[in-house]
């Protein structure tokens, strides 16, 4: 016979899960996106929203947290542990809630996607690898946006400039690469290539056509062709609405979204 503790934990788990549920965007609407997104690009921005109801884009550089050329055995997908988690900031609380929902969605659904992301817009992903012979540790964190931020002329403009194709006007999707931090004795062992290959699909599941970010290299240039040999190109109109006018903050970039066939089968990433 269950107990009066059980029966309440029961009772909280599922109204606490049932509410968390609905902070998640729709099964149904992954489901739809990604069979039709095959190839899509991100953007650095993020995006809130405003008294006027407007969306107004506000834009974090990059550091650079680029993998060194060394001597040192790069990393595969298959080295490497990947967890999707809520950003930096969420309270343990909210971090709880967000896992019960997930779960719940988990127990209730015969079909899942490869990726689930909470409503609100941002997200963290965190890269963990073990040593032979050593406990797992966590090697890099990376900070980017999951939702579909809208396009501008200056990103048509781009598009056209850059890759020869005219999409209708503001019809691009963008997201962001707010951040990547990859530990200081891991950053020849190709952790950073690794994320932007991660951050790309799961934005791809969500039909996002360009991705956008920073990069800061305090003007040495060594970040920014970091980024180029990994198929980002310079994008000098887009610096006024990446927050960085006149390179203050950086020079902005631009590439568009991919994901290889099959990758979530070769590449396991835990969500929540």
């Amino acid at each position: 016979m269950a107990t009066p503790t059980i029966i309440l934990f029961t009772l909280l788990y599922c109204l606490i899960s049932l509410n968390e549920v609905h902070a998640f965007i729709p099964v149904s609407t992954y489901l739809n996106l990604r069979y039709t997104s095959h190839e899509h690009t991100t953007c650095r921005y993020e995006y809130y929203t405003t008294t006027s109801s407007q969306l107004q884009p506000k834009l974090f550089a990059v550091n650079n947290d680029k993998d060194e050329e060394t001597n040192k055995q790069l990393l595969s997908h298959s080295d490497i542990e990947w967890k999707l988690r809520p950003p930096e900031g969420t309270s343990r609380l909210d971090r709880w809630k967000i896992k019960l929902g997930a779960n719940l969605l988990r127990l209730n659904s015969n079909e899942l996607p490869p990726i689930l992301c909470p409503k609100g817009g941002r997200a963290m992903l965190e890269a963990y690898y073990k040593e032979p012979g050593k406990r797992k540790k966590k090697i890099g964190r990376f900070g980017f946006t999951t939702s579909r931020g809208p396009s501008s002329p200056e990103i048509d403009t781009t598009i056209r400039e850059i890759y020869n194709i005219n999409p209708p006007p503001l019809s691009a999707t963008i997201a962001a690469i707010i951040y990547m931090f990859v530990e200081p004795e891991y950053r020849s062992r190709n952790v950073g290539a690794l994320a932007l290959e991660v951050i790309s699909a799961i934005q791809s599941v969500q039909a996002v056509d360009f991705t956008v970010l920073v990069a800061d290299d305090n003007g040495s240039g060594s970040l920014v062709g970091w980024y180029e040999e990994h198929d980002y190109s310079k994008a000098p109109l887009m610096q006024d609405i990446l927050g960085s006018p006149n390179k203050t903050n950086g020079i902005s970039m631009i590439s568009p979204v991919t994901i290889k066939p099959r990758f979530f089968d070769q590449c396991v990433v835990k969500w929540w």
